[in-house]
């Protein structure tokens, strides 16, 4: 009897350290406003990334919405709405299909098919994926030409190597930092796996794929120190050491029905896409919580962060949110 009393002390003693260690009432350290949609896509077209452009003067935007590239303006109006790369979805007049392939080799622009994550390395060079060409492409915005990067257009796998041996399979979304200019880093969704592509070879090497489970978004951290990639029920950090060595760490903090874009706001402040719950889930990594902004959105792919607002791309959709603080 003593020895079952003995243990059951240590056991509350355990359970009330555990419950120590998490401040009462901890709480995100921010919240999302009201939303206001900037621009209604033809078609409920997904929009599945959405970046500053960095070729733009006044601050405009490049967005995919899974058959084509476009730019358009800081106010998102229709008249600036121009097709980089891509083809049609459905037959609206003047949206004819844009891109010139530099070889018999490259995909036909109208096979170009879920043109979806996408990075620019300069103000002239975008790097978009195909999802179901499997393969990374190059697109130069000043004469409309593309080109294969790394991968082998129209066959899959789990292969590294150069372009022509090297295989992906659905490639979903690609990061690239400023401070390594040759190496861009791609989510591979179908091979449960984060790629690396060295771009002047377009070589392509397996990073990892413990703890990637069908990863649809890849993005650097704020202070471009790890890689944040959203799997489809939680967030993992890709770390790098000194010696070149990567492993996942996965945030548990929130459990996702279906994550998409992901963005690191601040030094621990995450924002992520939760598709099939069609809301943003804020993860506060610091304090150890998340909660759900609820903002009424419909379908969220893709989330950016940008002078204290947050643009999430939304099937049908580009709306915006400013960020509270708490």
């Amino acid at each position: 009897m003593q020895a079952s009393v003995f243990s059951l002390a240590l056991v509350l003693n355990f359970l009330l350290l555990e419950v120590s260690s998490v401040p009462f009432g901890s709480q995100v350290r921010a919240k999302l406003g009201n939303k206001i949609i900037h621009l209604e896509l033809p078609y409920q077209n997904n929009v599945f990334k959405i970046q500053k452009d960095l070729a733009s003067a006044t601050g405009g935007f490049l967005y995919s919405d899974g058959f084509a590239i476009y730019s358009i303006d800081a106010n998102f109006s229709s008249a600036s709405n121009t097709k980089l790369l891509g083809r049609n979805n459905g037959p609206r007049s003047g949206y004819a299909p844009v891109g010139q392939p530099v070889s018999d080799d490259v995909p036909p622009v109208n096979d170009l098919y879920a043109l979806a994550g996408f990075v620019q390395l300069d103000t002239d060079t975008i790097v978009i994926v195909s999802i179901y060409q499997h393969c990374i492409l190059g697109l130069n915005r000043t004469t409309s030409e593309y080109h294969v990067i790394a991968g082998t257009c129209g066959s899959s796998g789990l292969v590294d190597g150069p372009p022509g041996t090297g295989r992906f399979s659905q490639p979903s979304d690609v990061a690239y930092n400023v401070a390594d200019k040759n190496v861009i880093y791609v989510s591979d969704k179908s091979n449960n796996a984060v790629r690396k592509v060295t771009l002047d070879t377009g070589n392509v090497t397996t990073v990892v794929t413990e703890g990637i489970y069908q990863p649809t978004s890849i993005s650097w951290s704020f202070d471009r120190s790890f890689l944040l990639v959203s799997n489809m029920h939680n967030v993992a950090k890709i770390i790098r050491d000194g010696d070149g060595n990567h492993s996942v760490q996965t945030l548990d903090i929130a459990v996702l029905s279906y994550g998409f874009g992901v963005v690191e706001i601040e030094p621990g402040l995450i924002a992520v896409a939760d598709t099939a719950k069609q809301d943003i889930q804020l993860l506060d990594v610091d304090r150890g919580v998340s909660e759900r902004a609820r903002c009424s959105l419909v379908f969220p792919f893709s989330v950016l962060y940008n002078s204290g607002r947050l643009y999430m791309g939304e099937s049908g959709a580009i709306s915006s949110a400013p960020l509270i603080r708490n």
